[in-house]
Formats: C-alpha cells, structure tokens, sequence
C-alpha cells in the first residue's frame, strides 16, 4: 500500500481547494506533466488502498458504514487472516 508523499499531499490539498491542474502547476512552480503524473500516482495508491480494506472487509477485521471504518476486532489474532471465511 503506497503512502502519499508531501508533494501529493500539497497537490490533493490544492484540487480539493478547487484549484485546476494549471493552477496547481503554477502554485508549485512545477510542469503541469508533473502535477498529473503525480495526480496518477495518487490514483493508482487509492486503487491499492481500496483493495487492502476489501480484503481486511472480507476477512471480518473492519465494516464501512456510514462511509466510516469501524475495526470489528482490533484483538483479533493475526495468525486467523490465512483462514478467511
């Protein structure tokens, strides 16, 4: 699971502002290619980060609801994650 860098932080910061990729680039004073390989780096480390939660979900360690994660069983003995349901 990627972890996002302090760029990619600053960079998800300024598009929540509403700010535009051009808008970004000029901020940072950095090419716009930069500022969209970064935005599909971002991307690519939710699609992972997605997939590690279906898979804790499935195994019964955490639930969503609400759009909020709940861990079941933080006590929950590591050595059961091999025997899914």
């Amino acid at each position: 699971m990627g972890i996002l860098t302090e760029r990619e932080k600053e960079i998800l910061r300024r598009l929540r502002e509403g700010k535009s990729v051009k808008d970004v680039s000029k901020a940072l004073k950095t090419p716009i290619t930069s500022v969209s390989r970064s935005i599909t780096s971002i991307k690519r480390k939710a699609q992972d980060i997605e997939a590690d939660v279906g898979f804790l979900q499935e195994i019964g360690f955490l639930s969503i609801e609400k759009g909020h994660l709940t861990f079941i069983s933080p006590d929950k003995d590591p050595k059961m994650l091999g025997k899914t349901k």
